[in-house]
């Protein structure tokens, strides 16, 4: 569908943000390398270009999948050309007052080549070998999503343990993993809504369907209304029955009660 893998990603996280929040508009951070392909020389610097800056997605529930993720992924690719721009003056040039956050989320796509570049040096000889790849990252965000590819999608979550709890963190991730395979799903199905992708796991979906089936036979349940409502008459004929706010000829508001017996006269 000429779509990106790191396009497909934030938006699967725009969408777990809007089902969380109820909004349709939402914001995130991104991390970007810095070293965009128009900058001569990029590759031969030295020194840390990574830059974070905010993301925004609106997501109207009515929106075909498809065309909204190619119309994402060229907002994305607009904002590309504005990726130096320090975050603090981004800040300033939103509505959003500085006492704010722009955001409290962060996505982190890291694209580096370790497996190709691992099995390119194993034909080869010299001796030179590329093993045990580790990397210890922290942010002062409270949810950081980190993603990649690799032989298959990675996607690593670290959290304030003082906002989130490990079960929440777990269901989010299960969350995630659901609607990106709606959106997989959606590219073999045009037509399909945002508001058609599902966000809960087939357990979570099986536990919704348990706690639901709640069909039960009731006493009384082939009377007539008129019918049930004379049989509480005669079970409390003296208890109020209604309760009503009325005007009076003058304006003035006046309540009214009625027992069951009168109400019934």
């Amino acid at each position: 569908q000429g779509l990106t893998l790191s396009t497909v990603v934030q938006a699967a996280w725009a969408l777990l943000l809007s089902r969380y929040s109820g909004e349709q508009d939402v914001v995130f951070g991104a991390t970007v390398s810095g070293r965009p392909a128009a900058l001569a020389g990029a590759d031969r610097m030295v020194g840390l270009f990574i830059n974070t800056l905010p993301v925004r997605a609106q997501l109207a529930p009515q929106a075909e999948v498809l065309p909204w993720l190619r119309q994402f992924q060229a907002e994305l690719a607009e904002a590309r050309q504005y990726e130096y721009s320090p975050l603090v003056d981004v800040q300033g040039w939103s509505e959003v007052s500085r006492d704010r956050p722009l955001f409290e989320t962060i996505l982190v796509f890291e694209n580096y080549p370790v497996e190709e570049l691992r099995e390119a040096l194993a034909g080869q000889s010299g001796g030179l070998e590329v093993r045990d790849v580790r990397a210890f990252e922290q942010t002062n965000y409270p949810l950081t999503l980190i993603s990649g590819p690799g032989h298959a999608l990675n996607l690593k979550v670290s959290y304030d343990r003082a906002r989130f709890d490990d079960a929440s963190v777990r269901r989010l991730l299960g969350h995630l993993r659901t609607l990106l395979s709606g959106i997989a799903s959606a590219a073999l199905s045009p037509g399909r809504r945002l508001s058609d992708l599902p966000l809960l796991t087939e357990a979570e979906q099986r536990e919704l369907a348990a706690w639901n089936a709640t069909a039960a036979s009731l006493p009384g349940a082939d009377l007539c209304l008129h019918t049930l409502f004379e049989q509480q008459v005669a079970r409390t004929p003296d208890a109020i029955a209604l309760i009503a706010e009325i005007a009076r000829p003058d304006g003035a508001p006046a309540s009214v009660q009625l027992t069951y017996a009168e109400l019934d006269a």
